[in-house]
């Protein structure tokens, strides 16, 4: 029987596994030691760094801790107990250790690795003056001036400031350290935040030089080449070549997946793109995007079995609630309009086939949607032997009504009229007799218009009010029509009004029939806007309207909105005649701007009483306001000519703004929501008050908070 290890042998044996990175095979070494010396502090502190570096920073800081009650003098005790603290988010107490580590053994390690603990505690201020500090003791300290780099970076993003200090940073720190392989990714990084794409490639190849097996720096190096180098087959080949790598390096990471599927998308690989896309899916179900984007590679190439296949994984993928329980109807359209945009009516014929099929075999409460869209692809290409039948188009979109209600409030050629006249004088009177509005509040501009119950008045008027009031002009008027309010509306109205500084605001009430059923009271208030915008013209004497959603944000002035239309646009909408949703969606009213012109007075009084009609005859259901919209647009067409209809997307071209109109996204029943808004409220009006910002800045930090968002770009190492 052999003689047992020694003690000094077995602790020197498990340290030189330890570093080299041999976990498993050092871990039973000083559990053995500690068998026999229950008490032995170095044992304790290796096996507690090597269980914090396993993933278990838990027992890794209770195992140091004891090294430490049993041997207090040793500074790096201290400092590597504040790295499993950190680990664990006990800022705090990791800040506590590593003050005992300094005070035992001073220098820039510990300051900076308290530089580290500040940082990841939210405290970048302060991380910033302790590296600050470090460099003071050793200014040709890497790790420390990669700190202050750091820091900077994250106090410039905070502060929607531009990263030039921040690139000055990770200049010098790359200067300090150039073959460290971070401090070049670094520098390549923040040099491409910067939109100087075309200077960081040089500094992502000196970092994959230095690391050729990190994926973080190739997948760096293959993203700038395929975004400065847009429309260069050569270097997207190359791109996807270097991105290729980083998936084998990664194979379960799924936005590796993604930019592999774009590189290859742009080098002209359709194939390999769409296994990319495909592989991505499988890996993150969630993604959206992925799933689109593969299906209509596998249409534009006829790969009609993999599309197939790919409509099946997308239709389970609902059901199992991965994605939005409509979104293979919404990608399903998206490939059907490719096709027609393509002048291949037949091949979306074919594909929505192949997605219908999969709806019956996957997802069977997706088909009347599909239906819907072979219905209104029949009546989009009257004469087309493929594609097109009106009159079958008509048939399939009648056996709809009772799976989808709204199809029953489509109307065709003079049946719109016909609804209109059938609502007497007499009854439209009645009607506005129930707007009770104050006098019109004197102001400029145009007016902004929008309806709501009580309920949405207390959650989201002030957003609304509180955004409005920091980016329009002095008098912007302002008009909310709320239904069913509550007796102590004029306390509620009160605490609007207060802090607005700009704007003049005009409320006015009714009371809903009370025999309505919760569905059609629901629907009812989405139509208010439409049903009470002649009543409101009226009242403030028709000035230029900009309606909007009450649950959104208009981070812009609103007479930029109207300054910006030509003279011979008379309405500013989200305009969709091209889709196959067109019959519910052409239109899209969360966001309208309508010049007082004869034709759009009239396309609102004639929406409004279509609705009217719809309301007493209380055949009522989702989409209707957009739809009599959509048909009241249409109507007055027919009868005076073509309206001139400026799409929002070409509105933020004109004036260079991605976001002139924030909804809110959240799910507004959840639990919690309604606080939940009141601290959102709260962070608005911090917002919107901030001193010494731009309009673009504002803007951006607005969007950030509304759509809470968490960016996608890497973050520095």
């Amino acid at each position: 029987m052999s003689a047992p290890v020694p003690s000094d042998t077995l602790l020197a044996n498990a340290m030189a596994l330890h570093r080299t990175g041999n976990l498993a095979g050092a871990e039973p070494l000083y559990r053995t030691l500690l068998e026999r010396h229950p008490d032995h502090p170095d044992a304790l502190h290796l096996l507690g760094v090597l269980r914090s570096q396993a993933g278990d920073p838990a027992e890794g800081a209770s195992l140091i801790a004891g090294a430490i009650a049993r041997r207090g003098n040793v500074a790096a005790y201290h400092a590597n107990l504040a790295l499993a603290l950190k680990a664990l988010g006990r800022f705090d107490e990791a800040e506590a250790a590593l003050r005992s580590a300094i005070a035992l053994a001073p220098g820039v390690g510990p300051l900076v690795a308290l530089g580290g603990v500040r940082r990841a505690g939210g405290r970048h201020a302060e991380a910033l003056a302790v590296y600050c500090a470090a460099q003071t003791i050793d200014p040709g300290d890497g790790a420390a001036q990669e700190g202050i780099a750091h820091a900077v970076s994250e106090l410039a993003r905070m502060d929607s400031g531009k990263p030039a200090s921040a690139l000055t940073a990770y200049r010098r720190a790359f200067r300090l350290r150039p073959a460290a392989p971070f401090a070049a990714y670094n520098l390549a990084l923040t040099l491409q935040k910067a939109g100087e794409t075309g200077a960081a490639i040089p500094v992502f190849q000196a970092a994959a030089a230095l690391d050729p097996a990190e994926p973080a720096v190739l997948s760096g190096l293959g993203l700038a080449l395929l975004s400065v180098r847009r429309g260069d087959r050569a270097a997207a080949i190359r791109a996807q070549a270097i991105l290729a790598r980083v998936v084998r390096l990664r194979p379960r990471d799924a936005q590796d997946r993604f930019h592999l599927a774009e590189a290859a998308q742009a080098a002209g690989d359709a194939d390999r793109a769409a296994t990319a896309y495909k592989d991505t899916a499988a890996l993150r179900p969630t993604d959206y995007t992925a799933w689109e984007n593969a299906a209509l590679l596998d249409a534009r190439g006829d790969r009609l079995a993999a599309l197939a296949v790919h409509a099946g994984g997308l239709m389970a993928a609902a059901r199992a609630k991965h994605l939005f329980w409509k979104a293979p109807v919404y990608i399903a359209m998206h490939v059907a309009n490719d096709r027609i945009a393509a002048g291949r009516p037949n091949a979306a014929k074919q594909a929505l086939d192949h997605f219908r099929q999969a709806a019956a075999d996957e997802n069977r409460g997706l088909l009347p949607w599909i239906d819907f869209l072979r219905g209104s692809l029949l009546l989009r290409m009257p004469g087309n032997e493929a594609a097109g039948d009106e009159a079958a188009g008509r048939a399939v979109l009648k056996t709809l009504v009772p799976a989808l209600p709204f199809l029953r409030h489509v109307t065709f050629g003079d049946d719109f009229d016909a609804l209109c006249r059938s609502v007497s004088p007499e009854e439209r009177a009645d009607h506005r007799a129930g707007f009770q509005s104050e006098p019109a509040t004197e102001g400029a501009g145009p007016l902004l218009f929008a309806a709501c119950d009580d309920r949405y008045l207390r959650l989201f008027a002030a957003p609304l009010l509180l955004t409005v009031d920091a980016f329009c002009g002095e008098g912007q008027r302002v008009h909310l029509h709320i239904a069913d309010p509550d007796p102590d509306i004029a306390e509620v109205v009160a605490g609007l009004r207060a802090p607005l500084r700009r704007c003049r605001l005009t409320v006015s009430t009714e009371r809903t029939p009370p025999d309505l059923d919760p569905a059609s009271r629901c629907t009812l208030y989405t139509c208010l806007r439409l049903m009470r915008a002649p009543d409101v013209m009226d009242l403030h004497g028709h000035p230029p309207l900009v309606m909007i959603d009450i649950d959104a944000l208009l981070p812009i002035d609103p007479r930029r909105l109207v300054d910006a239309m030509a003279p011979e646009e008379e309405a500013m909408l989200i305009h969709r005649p091209d889709s196959l949703d067109y019959l519910y969606n052409t239109i899209s009213n969360g966001l309208i701007v309508l010049r007082p012109s004869d034709a759009m007075l009239e396309v609102l009084e004639r929406t409004a009483t279509v609705l009217l009609h719809w309301q007493r005859q209380r055949s009522m259901a989702y989409f209707l306001d957009q739809m009599a919209l959509i048909q009241g647009f249409a109507d007055v067409e027919r009868r005076r000519g073509a309206v001139g209809i400026l799409p929002i997307e070409e509105l933020g071209r004109r004036l260079g703004v991605s976001n002139v109109f924030l909804p809110f996204f959240d799910e507004k029943h959840r639990a919690g929501f309604t606080e939940q808004m009141s601290a959102l409220t709260a962070r608005i009006h911090e917002e919107t008050r901030t001193a010494g910002r731009s309009e673009e800045e504002r803007r951006a930090a607005l969007t950030d908070l509304v759509r809470r968002l968490q960016a996608a770009t890497p973050t520095p190492r």
